[in-house]
């Protein structure tokens, strides 16, 4: 697959990942992540009281450009950078920091307050992921990232809120050309609890006390007894509809709307245009809220035992 000049890098060629993880396809087949959710499974008894509010406005947005996440791909002869670290407080030790992260010469991060930026090096089969990424003149700082293995659950380190990957559960450019998910999504609430959160998140950053916040780790899926077929929707809201009926989405991030959805930036994206996959899927603007998929029969799963 041809790859424009500056942009994401998609293809696999030479790619030494352990079979079934590349960075098109990451984490192990048992991962959350690749684990479908089985229809018979519980919905939690408050599941109206606290995705209501999330879906009220009868859209949740996708994030394709401004926090689009890009995902950039190391080969053996990427450079290694110096990486440092810069917390907003003592945070310990940063796991980018030391021998250097091999982060390609193109790569940039998103334009958002997050700065987020994932490489990926299969080669080596690790994934090195940056919160506020900036360049600078001999390499990199970031407030903080995390260094995950590609083979791994997709679960580790701080540069999401809930400790999940930040490759972990994005919709991928390729998925909405091809019209297929074979994963959860992620997804970013703006009520989310303070200290509660549900495995497999490791950790929360909510911030809200109200009686029906949403915890992190929380699994959230489509009501699988929706007939999408008779849903008059998008060619992309389809694609993301269906995966979330099958594998659902958990919430990991704070958020300023309501409910969004993590999407690959696309390497032909601009400020003013998600890029032609997403505009052809029926995507034609960031934020774009998918009014189209029946939100009112999202459902919140379960608290697993």
């Amino acid at each position: 697959m041809s790859v424009a000049a500056g942009a994401v890098m998609y293809d696999s060629t030479g790619a030494t990942a352990m079979a079934g993880t590349t960075a098109d396809r990451p984490f192990s087949t048992s991962s959350p992540f690749r684990t479908p959710v089985a229809p018979d499974d519980a919905v939690d008894q408050r599941s109206d009281e606290v995705v209501g509010p999330l879906v009220e406005s009868g859209e949740v947005v996708a994030g394709l450009y401004e926090y689009g996440i890009p995902v950039w791909r190391a080969t053996p002869g990427t450079a290694r950078v110096p990486v440092r670290c810069d917390p907003p407080g003592d945070w310990g030790e940063c796991p980018l920091e030391g021998d250097g992260v091999p982060v390609p010469a193109e790569a940039t991060p998103h334009s958002g307050s997050d700065g987020a930026m994932v490489v990926v090096d299969e080669a080596d089969g690790l994934v090195y992921e940056f919160w506020q990424a900036d360049r600078t003149d001999d390499g990199w700082v970031t407030s903080w990232g995390a260094v995950n293995e590609l083979n791994g659950s997709g679960w580790g380190g701080a540069s999401t809120g809930a400790g999940a990957s930040r490759l972990a559960g994005v919709v991928r450019v390729d998925e909405i050309r091809d019209g297929r998910i074979d994963h959860a999504l992620v997804m970013q609430a703006n009520e989310v609890c303070r200290e509660v959160f549900r495995a497999p998140a490791l950790k929360t950053d909510g911030v809200s006390d109200d009686p029906n916040c949403v915890p992190e780790g929380a699994r959230l899926r489509l009501d699988p007894s929706i007939d999408l077929d008779a849903v008059e929707m998008t060619p992309g809201e389809r694609t993301v509809a269906r995966a979330l009926q099958t594998y659902g989405a958990y919430v990991i991030d704070r958020t300023a709307v309501p409910l969004s959805i993590s999407f690959e930036l696309a390497p032909d994206a601009t400020a003013h245009d998600p890029g032609e996959v997403y505009r052809s899927a029926g995507f034609a603007w960031d934020y774009f809220g998918m009014p189209g998929i029946p939100w009112e029969g999202l459902q919140l799963m379960e608290e697993p035992r």
